[in-house]
């Protein structure tokens, strides 16, 4: 009886200390939920994981910095920065990261933890230390036949903390993201796979290599043994933003890292699967766990579409990191992101999934999300993303997938200013599968963001005389920056050959475009050994604005329209500057840019 009369009376102290703050919203707002219905205040005892993001300090130079990076002649020309010296630059302070462990400590939150850029405390705790810490409401709702549950105010700190507190994540459980992933109906059965469709609709990993110019055409169509244009990607490391169970890399070494086997399962073994199709050298696998492990294997298939793919217009990779969320609620993924960052260990990492950005602005993710691919950039690292297979819309469910059926919005991570968005096309070939040209896929992502602004590399003009990117005048971000192959609504056009749950399987979408970006960035870093920097500024270096603007280094795509956004020389909000060509891109790099 002690324990619960000293209980009470702590609750009943802080309710009288929570009743005299001046308190302060955050980032995190109270979130609207459409075609839900209330059904009550959450239990007070559930129990929750909950992310408080910090403000990084700064943070108006951060991209001062990176044009300082490369400035021939300056310091910092060439350079990135580790962990640490971002942490010294533009992480809290120690004193501000210890007021918010002390201030969570007070209301009983428990398992505390500080991410290493100093950028998220995690912790532990039941909802009605949740409401009472961050003075606001959670209730449970159905949805689509689910119980969920969100905040129903803005989540709120103490002035004292209104400088260091951003955005406070997990006071909701909505899967808001969505895979970019399309299935088509025409899948090829082994052992007649890889051999293509006569109309050049399926494509393996050599395939892809040839289209956009890593390798030279083999001696026949299907041929595995190319002659290379381009370094592969064997000196770079990447990493796959993924959710939920990939499987083992074998069972002597589960984790990582090590190369898959016959003996590896689930998504790591239908990587093996691919890589013995295709005879493709094996890039070592590592899987690292962002949060608590979870079984949900329902979006292998996106998981195999991007190791696969990713890996294989590479090559091979040095390394493949698989950051593992929880969950593919913004709270967990936002753990996975941090992950890579903090680590350190890529030069790119893909995220083949999205929501509309306007849920991240509401419920805090956006802003600090943004912090994280910030510190990206500043270490050298390039955050890859679909932008998804609305068209000139986001997803929503359950429409996610269906052309120009959500709201007229571009969606998020893609159209953060440090993320390279990826949008959609038509890849059509010759015979020995060389690039002939590319239409804008209609279900590619595109626009203008509302919430984010323009960087300043979509500002650069080139040899023109407007900006790149239109909306940058605005001061609006423009999304996508490129795109390549993603495939047709209802058609297997450049669809990957994949394995998924051990048979082959077409599939496209925009979820295949990004991560052949990133693998098609791996091999370029590779061939300058790793120092180029983050992608965003040379892609519009080797870009040029009006009168007469063009893409000359990337294949500019011209035909086709996503709704709103019609394909047009250079610039557009439907293919971006166009796709890689990958020979070309690594051969005009200016010799002003770090090597």
């Amino acid at each position: 009886m002690r324990n619960v009369v000293q209980l009470a009376l702590t609750f009943a102290s802080l309710a009288s200390v929570a009743s005299a703050q001046t308190w302060v919203s955050t980032a995190t707002k109270a979130l609207p939920l459409a075609h839900a219905t209330e059904i009550g205040a959450l239990s007070s005892n559930t129990p929750m994981h909950v992310v408080v993001g910090l403000k990084v300090q700064n943070a108006a130079l951060v991209q001062p910095t990176l044009k300082r990076m490369l400035t021939p002649g300056d310091p910092l020309y060439g350079t990135s920065l580790t962990v640490a010296q971002f942490v010294a630059q533009f992480g809290p302070t120690s004193a501000q990261v210890e007021a918010v462990e002390n201030y969570l400590s007070t209301y009983g939150f428990t398992n505390l933890s500080v991410s290493d850029n100093r950028l998220l405390v995690e912790a532990d705790a039941k909802a009605a230390q949740v409401e009472s810490a961050f003075n606001t409401s959670l209730a449970s709702f159905t949805q689509n036949g689910k119980t969920i549950f969100a905040n129903t105010s803005d989540a709120q700190v103490p002035a004292s903390l209104s400088k260091t507190v951003v955005a406070v994540l997990g006071l909701n459980n909505i899967s808001a993201l969505h895979p970019d992933i399309f299935k088509y109906t025409d899948p090829c059965t082994a052992p007649a796979c890889p051999t293509p469709d006569p109309s050049n609709e399926e494509y393996g990993a050599q395939q892809y290599q040839i289209a956009y110019d890593a390798a030279y055409p083999g001696a026949t169509p299907t041929a595995t043994n190319l002659k290379q244009k381009v370094s592969d990607g064997c000196g770079t490391a990447i990493g796959i933003i993924t959710e939920g169970d990939l499987g083992k890399v074998s069972p002597k070494s589960p984790n990582g890292p090590g190369n898959p086997s016959a003996s590896s399962t689930g998504v790591i073994h239908d990587l093996y699967l691919y890589e013995q199709l295709y005879k493709l050298p094996a890039s070592p696998v590592t899987i690292v766990n962002a949060g608590i492990s979870s079984p949900d294997t329902s979006g292998a298939d996106e998981w195999d579409l991007d190791t696969q793919t990713s890996t294989g217009i590479a090559q091979m990779v040095k390394a493949l990191y698989l950051y593992v969320a929880t969950s593919l609620t913004d709270s967990d993924i936002g753990l996975a992101i941090n992950k890579a960052v903090s680590q350190n260990k890529v030069k790119a990492f893909n995220m083949s999934f999205g929501e509309c950005e306007f849920f991240p602005y509401i419920d805090g993710a956006m802003v600090l999300d943004d912090e994280l691919f910030g510190e990206a950039a500043l270490q050298g690292m390039t955050p890859f993303a679909s932008a998804d297979d609305n068209g000139s819309a986001c997803p929503v469910l359950p429409t996610n997938g269906v052309p120009l059926s959500g709201p007229p919005s571009v969606a998020y991570p893609a159209s953060s200013p440090y993320v390279i968005a990826v949008g959609g096309t038509n890849l059509l070939t010759n015979s020995n599968f060389t690039y002939d040209y590319e239409t804008a896929w209609e279900g590619g992502g595109g626009g203008v963001s509302g919430f984010e602004t323009s960087p300043f590399w979509q500002t650069y003009t080139g040899s023109g005389s407007v900006d790149i990117v239109p909306s940058a005048e605005a001061g609006q971000r423009g999304v996508p920056d490129v795109a390549m192959c993603a495939g047709g609504t209802g058609l297997a056009i450049c669809s990957a050959n994949i394995y998924v749950g051990g048979t082959t399987e077409l599939v496209g979408g925009t979820s295949l475009s990004s991560p052949l970006s990133v693998g098609s960035w791996a091999r370029i870093e590779s061939s300058h050994s790793n120092k180029l920097g983050f992608a965003g500024p040379l892609i519009y270096q080797l870009a040029n604005g009006g009168p007469t603007p063009s893409s000359p280094y990337f294949n500019d795509v011209t035909l086709g329209a996503n709704g709103y956004g019609v394909a047009l020389p250079g610039y557009d909000y439907t293919t971006g500057i166009g796709s890689w060509d990958i020979d070309v891109v690594n051969k005009q790099i200016p010799s002003s840019y770090p090597h």
